[in-house]
């Protein structure tokens, strides 16, 4: 049975996927406190970005790396680097592996954050021959676009638990995620989630909330501490569909 925050629901099918509904992000002085410190993080910022990760998808990070505190962070896509200073930021005494093929194309970026003590590699990461210390405190993110189930098939023959998707969006897209196979009643699920101890989706920083998201927002209002930011809000808050996995 897998811990997820809402109810894994299939109509008009015969799928069931058995699941303890639980609330991780419940604790409102717990929430006001994260984001408290996350604004005053992301107020350091090296750069604003584009093209990437932005306020809504970068705290949904922070929540998720602060509960796993993982020893050794993997990025499976990382364009200028700006989740890359993030994990920097906050877990200091971490490994970096950052993965990305696209970095052998000639690009010019306006900014970048490329932290000399991050291992690079524009190797992809099904071709990678990792060798962990300990893999059940490593965590991998996937903001790569590519589709959802042989990605999991791969962490879990590294041995890795922790997976955070970037890319688990409900819209049509080239790539295919769980949010899709949900959406299709897909006949993957049961086995899917046999391997799925917890399933987090994060929920909307406020409303309005897109359609398909299962989750209520977290505040029903931008918080003072977000406002003093100053952001473009309408492009830093979009939702983004940011979800933890640990793999049993």
């Amino acid at each position: 049975m897998v811990k997820a925050n809402f109810r894994i629901d299939l109509p008009e099918s015969d799928i069931d996927v058995s699941c303890e509904v639980v609330n991780p992000f419940g604790d409102r002085q717990q929430m006001e406190h994260l984001l408290s410190t996350f604004c005053q993080l992301y107020a350091q910022r090296p750069f604003d970005n584009t093209g990437g990760v932005l306020f809504s998808s970068a705290f949904a990070y922070f929540c998720f790396l602060q509960r796993i505190k993982p020893n050794l962070v993997i990025e499976s896509g990382i364009w200028r680097g700006f989740s890359t200073w993030l994990i920097d930021s906050m877990l200091p005494d971490a490994t970096l592996y950052c993965l990305d093929p696209v970095l052998m194309m000639p690009l010019e970026f306006e900014a970048t954050y490329r932290p000399s003590r991050a291992f690079y590699s524009t190797q992809d990461f099904s071709c990678i021959r990792f060798s962990f210390a300990d893999a059940t405190k490593t965590c991998v993110i996937f903001d790569d676009h590519q589709n959802v189930v042989p990605r999991l098939e791969q962490a879990a023959n590294y041995g890795i638990q922790h997976i955070i998707l970037d890319d688990n969006q409900y819209e049509p897209t080239y790539h295919e995620s769980i949010t899709h196979l949900i959406k299709q009643a897909h006949p993957v699920l049961p086995y899917l989630f046999q391997s799925v101890a917890e399933y987090y989706l994060f929920p909307p920083l406020v409303p309005p909330v897109p359609e398909g998201c299962p989750l209520a927002p977290l505040w029903e209002e931008v918080p003072e501490c977000l406002q003093a930011l100053k952001l473009n809000l309408a492009a830093e808050l979009v939702y983004s569909w940011v979800t933890y996995l640990r793999l049993s």
